[in-house]
């Protein structure tokens, strides 16, 4: 019996810490270990996002360069196009990433996305892209969503 509850609790835990379903679309100086979003476990194949309502998002990843800066750009990708998404906070150093960045050192970033009223009901990739000094893709993911 105590084996039972035990494996119970476990599997219940394994659920509550899973993450997001994403892709890494090309994260060149990191490595993703996790992404979350609010209310959208991975059993999800699709993450909801409700007109008028707020999605954070944690990511959660290690570093492979060094970096001054880390600055977050999202955009939902339809029929292969990109359209911009705008964040209140793009400074992922104050979002979490203590800069400088440092090789081989692990991160979390957190952050919110606003998903306006006006926005239509459709099925979006969300790509979320964390990049370095230069511009190049500390991290890149990739969320299946659909806005409603």
């Amino acid at each position: 019996m105590n084996r039972l509850v035990v494996c119970i609790a476990l599997f219940v835990l394994a659920v509550q810490v899973g993450g997001t379903k994403f892709t890494d679309c090309g994260s060149k100086s990191g490595q993703v270990a996790s992404v979350v979003v609010t209310d959208c476990p991975d059993s999800d194949d699709t993450c909801i996002l409700k007109k008028g309502t707020t999605k954070g998002i944690t990511i959660n990843f290690t570093s492979k360069g060094a970096s001054n800066s880390a600055q977050a750009v999202v955009h939902g990708v339809i029929a292969g196009v990109p359209l911009p998404f705008s964040l209140k906070n793009p400074d992922g150093c104050k979002s979490g990433i203590s800069c400088p960045i440092k090789n081989q050192e692990s991160y979390t970033y957190t952050n919110q996305l606003p998903i306006r009223r006006s926005y239509p009901a459709l099925g979006v990739t969300v790509r979320w892209e964390i990049q370095n000094d230069n511009k190049d893709d500390i991290v890149c993911v990739e969320i299946p969503c659909e806005i409603r």
